[in-house]
């Protein structure tokens, strides 16, 4: 699959992967400021997956919730298609939300998960009467065959009571944490909420009969329609490598450790900012290494797709194959520097400035040329020069300070 995604890679509208142009060296003998600029995501010779489905191998992908129904089978209601029962509790009992009715509809709980919507955000529980509905919350008042969802009967002296929910926004629906995991307790059984597990503290039978019966849901980082692959060398420069530090293979999954993903996204998602990390190698000889990379997503052509992954990531209609029109592609990069100081606040200022130059313009000077810059034409700080300001743009500007000696690591020396 992935000499699918690898046949136009080199189409992509990514200035960052050019050829690059060696700026002048400076004449001053001093330590080399950054050694390696990389370049790092789906390496124009095939990047492997990593498991034959485009899943992190090791790992299960939940899809996040995305609806809940409640339904009466007393009344002859079946479970919606594409949705799940929960028919037992946490200790294996009947997991029956109306055991408190008098005329009990023998009631439960369905949920469906899936990528077409946003997310549920937070399960809830509504008495009627005594409290009032909250701003962005929703009320499941009904079944799906249009009959009353309330769990009790309601009276003059009692209140109906729902269950709600909450949804994620749909500019915010990548990448929140999500409701993935729904379970039902009845602590009179001794049955207590899993780890990790968020309890609602409101019982669901309100009834004169019948246990207490309490909700709780598990949340995850909802994750979009992804087919995962192994981080590999898109470019790099200088393109030799250093003699007293060849470029470590490594880098590229130091870059990217979660892999490389292409992603399908609503078309009104919100703009997802880049991510800076940092990371330290050690050479045989006890040399430490610096790098640090910020991620970030672009564009990735349809056209690189095979029809199997395009419906993987529902980008088609699972039926007729039709193409689905209100989806935008993405695929996550990488860049990064590599260098023996950690200088780490100025390479996150630097690479920004990358960043941001590679996705506006036009303009006069070509980005490769910033970068050869940066690595060959500014001084190391020295004791006659402890402080350089380094002017990167009209707009830009970092300042390098000479590295303070300590017996610990340092995380930054700015």
């Amino acid at each position: 699959m992935q000499d699918d995604i690898q046949s136009e890679l080199s189409e992509l509208p990514a200035r960052i992967t050019s050829s690059w142009q060696t700026g002048g060296m400076t004449e001053e003998k001093c330590p080399q400021l950054v050694d390696y600029f990389v370049v790092a995501g789906l390496a124009p010779g095939g990047s492997a997956p990593l498991d034959e489905e485009g899943q992190q191998r090791g790992g299960r992908v939940v899809e996040p919730v995305t609806d809940l129904a409640v339904i009466a089978r007393g009344l002859g209601e079946e479970v919606p298609e594409g949705f799940t029962c929960i028919e037992k509790t946490q200790g294996g009992h009947s997991a029956e939300l109306s055991t408190g009715l008098i005329n009990n509809p023998h009631m439960y709980l369905c949920y469906r998960r899936g990528h077409d919507k946003p997310p549920i955000l937070d399960l809830g529980v509504l008495y009627e009467g005594k409290e009032v509905v909250k701003q962005g919350w929703y009320v499941i008042e009904t079944t799906p065959y249009s009959r009353s969802a309330s769990l009790s009967s309601g009276g003059p002296t009692t209140h109906r009571t729902f269950l709600t929910y909450r949804r994620a926004p749909e500019s915010q629906a990548l990448h929140t944490l999500g409701v993935t995991d729904i379970s039902l307790l009845l602590p009179s059984k001794g049955e207590v909420a899993p780890h990790t597990f968020c309890r609602v503290e409101k019982n669901l039978n309100t009834g004169i009969w019948g246990p207490a019966l309490y909700v709780c849901y598990k949340r995850a980082v909802a994750k979009a329609n992804a087919l995962v692959y192994e981080a590999g060398l898109i470019s790099r420069y200088p393109e030799a490598d250093v003699e007293s530090f060849p470029l470590p293979e490594s880098v590229p999954m130091f870059c990217l450790p979660m892999g490389v993903t292409v992603e399908s996204w609503p078309l009104n998602t919100k703009y997802q900012l880049p991510v800076f990390s940092t990371f330290v190698l050690t050479s045989a000889c006890g040399d430490k290494v610096y790098g640090a990379a910020i991620q970030f997503y672009e564009a990735f052509p349809r056209e690189c797709l095979s029809e199997r992954q395009s419906v993987r990531l529902g980008l088609v209609s699972v039926v007729d194959r039709r193409p689905i029109t209100n989806r935008t592609l993405q695929v996550k990069k990488s860049v990064c520097v590599l260098s023996h100081w950690p200088f780490f606040t100025v390479f996150q200022k630097f690479l920004t400035f990358v960043y941001r130059y590679s996705i506006s313009g036009p303009h006069v000077l070509p980005l490769e040329k910033h970068i050869s810059s940066f690595m060959h034409n500014v001084p190391f700080p020295s004791p006659q020069r402890p402080r350089i300001l380094v002017q990167l743009s009209p707009y830009d500007n970092l300042l390098l300070c000479q590295p303070v000696s300590s017996p610990l690591p340092l995380r930054s020396v700015q």
